[in-house]
């Protein structure tokens, strides 16, 4: 996240970021982009791995149609025998493939958080003296750890799941056309209904997740202001001990 305006502060950042509002502008993708570059290899594994394990999740059910064809309606022991075994192991596999993309997840997310917060830190130090003296502390110690840890869950979770799900959709709807296209049509005539409730519930998360974050900034404000010495001795002269917690 930059700061802007060597004057303007944080007051100047949080205008130009209510102005822009919810658009994410191609400068933005670019530095996701950048983010994750230094780790192609193993962003290429996982994407691997969600490819694997989508195309094994689809082996069941055809098993299970080539069970009752096949081996049960020609009574076929042996066949059935061998449609019941990879039924049993597909799940396994597919289990060890989704811990080991997991792992990869998450140590993809936590380099790229230590380096969003290194470059943030980095950011700061470049900063003039105006800009520290026009912005509280606590904010700025908010950005370097509230919001970039806001990002975890997007940088380790969000995107493989957008790989994984779409993959998962295009390779169930091929499986669904090859059993039965009447109801794939069906299935998918409502799918537009979902993603206008999906669309809704998104915005509504993103408010939040706003809102949320401007509070945590203002809680560690305020915690840095009253929790410091000076602080607190300002406080326990005064008698604002009420107020400071009201205000807290």
């Amino acid at each position: 996240m930059a700061f802007h305006g060597m004057g303007g502060g944080m007051s100047a950042y949080l205008e130009e970021q209510k102005k822009r509002g919810r658009k994410t502008d191609s400068n933005t993708l670019k530095r996701v982009a950048k983010a994750f570059s230094p780790y192609k290899i193993q962003i290429i594994i996982v994407l691997i791995a969600i490819i694997l394990t989508t195309v094994l999740g689809l082996v069941n059910p055809f098993m299970i149609q080539f069970i009752f064809n096949d081996a049960i309606g020609k009574r076929n022991e042996k066949l059935l025998i061998i449609l019941v075994s990879i039924m049993i192991i597909m799940p396994i596999i597919t289990g060890l493939i989704g811990v080991g993309q997991t792992y990869l997840n998450n140590v993809i997310g936590q380099q790229v958080m230590r380096d969003f917060r290194n470059n943030l830190h980095a950011h700061l130090q470049s900063m003039s003296l105006r800009f520290f003296t026009s912005t509280r502390t606590g904010e700025i110690q908010s950005r370097l750890s509230n919001d970039v840890g806001g990002v975890q869950a997007v940088v380790t979770n969000t995107a493989t799941s957008i790989v994984s799900n779409f993959s998962t959709v295009i390779s169930t709807i091929i499986a669904m056309l090859i059993i039965s296209p009447p109801l794939t049509l069906i299935s998918l005539g409502l799918l537009p209904i979902f993603l206008w409730i999906t669309y809704k519930i998104g915005n509504v998360r993103r408010t939040t997740s706003k809102e949320t974050q401007e509070s945590m900034a203002s809680l560690t404000a305020m915690m840095q202001e009253t929790l410091s010495v000076s602080g607190i001795l300002l406080t326990k002269t005064f008698g604002g001990q009420k107020c400071a917690q009201d205000r807290f």
